[in-house]
């Protein structure tokens, strides 16, 4: 399996998922007008990554601004992570959000409020 990159566009975040280190990195806005061609196959590779073993994976996402769908996308990938560690796979995320935005914070939290696996949200300061 190879890694997956996908460079960063105007509406698209940049995406690593570097398979060898088990560690996945998304950082950018993301606002697509169709955000499923933009993370669907990235669901894909995460599917396949968990295929064949128990595996860990440590995700990064350092996104400040997600339109309507690409927040629907996101908690896909967000429900597919916690799938895995149910399935006794290592998974933990940290997400990055400006220091100082509450509200951006408090929307990760949201989002991250049901799932098993451990995660950090963390304040970046500009």
């Amino acid at each position: 399996m190879k890694n997956y990159i996908v460079e960063a566009t105007k509406y698209t975040p940049y995406i690593e998922f570097d398979i060898a280190k088990g560690n996945l990195k998304m950082e950018g806005d993301t606002y697509p007008e169709n955000s499923y061609d933009t993370f669907k196959p990235l669901l894909d590779k995460i599917d396949e990554y968990f295929l064949d073993s128990i595996k860990s994976l440590n995700v990064e996402i350092n996104i400040e601004f997600l339109n309507t769908s690409s927040s629907k996308m996101m908690r896909e990938i967000i429900s597919k992570l916690d799938e895995y560690f149910e399935a006794d796979h290592n998974i933990s995320l940290k997400w990055y959000y400006p220091d100082g935005d509450i509200d951006l914070q408090e929307s990760w939290e949201m989002l991250l409020e049901d799932v098993l696996f451990p995660y950090e949200i963390v304040a970046v300061e500009d």
